[in-house]
């Protein structure tokens, strides 16, 4: 998620707009310093709500400009008709992490979706189930962007490490990364190493919870890679797993396969429209068989790479339309700067938030 808010912001300055990014870390520096954030925090009052009060001071601040909300987890109850927003997912909507989480979606997000009148969805398959659930609420598909990096030399084989799987991901449970350590357990006599990729913070963590099941041989944990040593990683590996149980898009899986390695991701609808025709399928819930993966009908680096750049042009083009409505209403809107509402996941900016306390 984070670095898709960093080509937001990059692709709205190269429009010539101004934005203000509005943040986790942003957020995090007003409890401690504006008196109202800071009472609140320590009257534990939830995030959401902390986070509303944020954005309508900055908004208020910056003159009512236009915000671009990235993700439907950031969509404030107010600027109605000055707030453009992206749905990556729903599916929280059937699979509630909890029960506020379950109130968010089934009712505050119908509510606010219809106030809208009009969002832009990450994937076709999010804006059915928009249309679904939320009534008819016009959509339109944005796609994703992706690095200049992982779109060269796509089929090429990398001369580093070789890594029978990689995954980019947090601990966050949602993000469901016990499922990778029980894939390589349950490969009890396979000598293939699996490259996981995750926060500084936790890199001990996860070190520790792989030598716990006695994988630590064959699991190498990265942190703070370059988008140059993060292509070098997938260049070095043989697939590519998701096993997030939210993600709409994936942005990782999409880079991985445009350096060739095949995706394995789970059987939903968004993955199937993103990956179904070159990628593998698996539950998207319990275990992941290593032999049924193995299975599957053998497709070279070559023919990934190829399916994944006709699939990221469309991708690409959607995008770069996408940016030029969002640039074009800022600027008709009789406004050059653009708030930007963004943050990391729900858990991820919980726990951010009560760390502070």
């Amino acid at each position: 998620m984070a670095r898709f808010l960093t080509h937001v912001s990059a692709s709205l300055q190269e429009h010539g707009c101004q934005v203000l990014v509005l943040g986790a870390r942003e957020l995090a520096d007003a409890q401690q310093n504006n008196p109202l954030l800071r009472m609140l925090s320590r009257l534990h009052t939830p995030w959401l709500v902390i986070y509303w009060i944020f954005v309508f001071d900055a908004w208020r601040r910056a003159g009512y400009p236009i915000i671009v909300v990235t993700s439907q987890e950031y969509v404030v109850p107010f600027a109605f008709k000055k707030q453009i927003a992206i749905y990556h997912d729903l599916i929280q909507y059937f699979y509630p992490r909890n029960k506020k989480s379950a109130l968010y979606y089934r009712y505050y997000l119908r509510w606010i979706s219809r106030k809208l009148g009009f969002v832009y969805c990450v994937t076709k398959a999010t804006g059915r189930m928009v249309s679904h659930l939320f009534g008819k609420v016009p959509y339109h598909i944005c796609g994703v962007p992706i690095d200049r990096q992982f779109l060269s030399s796509g089929d090429a084989v990398g001369a580093g490490e070789h890594f029978h799987a990689v995954w980019v991901g947090t601990l966050a449970a949602h993000k469901n990364y016990g499922r990778v350590l029980d894939y390589i357990k349950r490969d009890a006599g396979g000598v293939e190493s699996v490259a996981m990729v995750v926060p500084r913070n936790q890199t001990a963590d996860l070190r520790g919870e792989a030598d716990a099941l006695g994988l630590g041989n064959r699991i190498q944990v990265f942190s703070d890679l370059t988008e140059d040593e993060l292509s070098d990683i997938y260049h070095c590996s043989d697939i590519v797993m998701s096993t997030s149980e939210l993600e709409g898009f994936c942005m990782p899986v999409l880079e991985a396969a445009l350096c060739g390695c095949r995706p394995v991701v789970p059987d939903r609808a968004t993955f199937r429209e993103n990956f179904g025709h070159f990628g593998i399928l698996v539950p998207p819930h319990g275990d992941t068989n290593p032999k049924d993966i193995g299975d599957q009908p053998v497709l070279d680096r070559n023919a990934v790479a190829s399916h994944a750049r006709a699939f990221h042009t469309v991708v690409r083009d959607r995008w770069k339309a996408s940016l030029d409505e969002i640039a074009n209403a800022a600027m008709a809107g009789g406004k050059v700067e653009i708030t930007r509402a963004v943050g990391l996941s729900y858990d991820e900016r919980r726990i951010t938030l009560s760390s502070r306390d």
